[in-house]
């Protein structure tokens, strides 16, 4: 299975050992903290230990996570994964990007359809916070609807959040995309 992918201005590959130290600098942000309830400080062990399991679900076919990197500037913005439910063959996108990166519609361009195209399911969703409008957008600009709320879905920063869910089926993906 491709595990490497390119887009315009991104590569999207498996993660290496040598990552981590990118992987801190990124994480280690009180505003990403909160939004996905990463530890703050965010430290360099997190970040290997976070990038030593990831070959293990790859290999197991239940995750695949993987590094956004820059073509131009050969450099780690953030992370796309896709959570795989082979039961109802679906699969849950997660993706962030570091926040010095945000604006420029890095993560709408690296929601690809490894989903549909590799993977065969039927379903990609998400799942974000009502309040964030930056990242509802993305899933928006790629094609998935929302689909509901869940009230009082998440507990973070002492305060409970609603979360909205987004879907994309792969026949509406197929017709948008012949």
């Amino acid at each position: 299975m491709q595990l490497n992918f390119e887009t315009e201005r991104l590569n999207i590959q498996p993660f290496k050992k040598e990552d981590a130290y990118k992987i801190k600098e990124l994480a280690n942000d009180e505003v990403l903290s909160n939004i996905l309830g990463l530890p703050y400080p965010y430290k360099l062990e997190h970040a290997q230990e976070w990038i030593l399991t990831q070959t293990d679900v790859i290999a197991a076919g239940s995750e695949y996570p993987l590094k956004i990197v820059h073509k131009q500037w050969n450099e780690i913005i953030g992370t796309v994964t896709l959570r795989i439910d082979k039961k109802n063959n679906k699969g849950e996108l997660g993706y962030w990007i570091g926040t010095d990166y945000w604006g420029n519609g890095f993560a709408t361009e690296c929601v690809s359809n490894f989903g549909f195209n590799e993977l065969n399911l039927n379903k990609i969703y998400a799942s974000v916070l009502s309040k964030n409008k930056a990242s509802k957008k993305v899933l928006e600009k790629s094609g998935l609807q929302k689909e509901g709320t869940l009230k009082q879905n998440r507990f973070l920063l002492n305060k409970y959040e609603d979360v909205d869910l987004y879907g994309l089926l792969k026949v509406e993906y197929i017709t948008e995309n012949p």
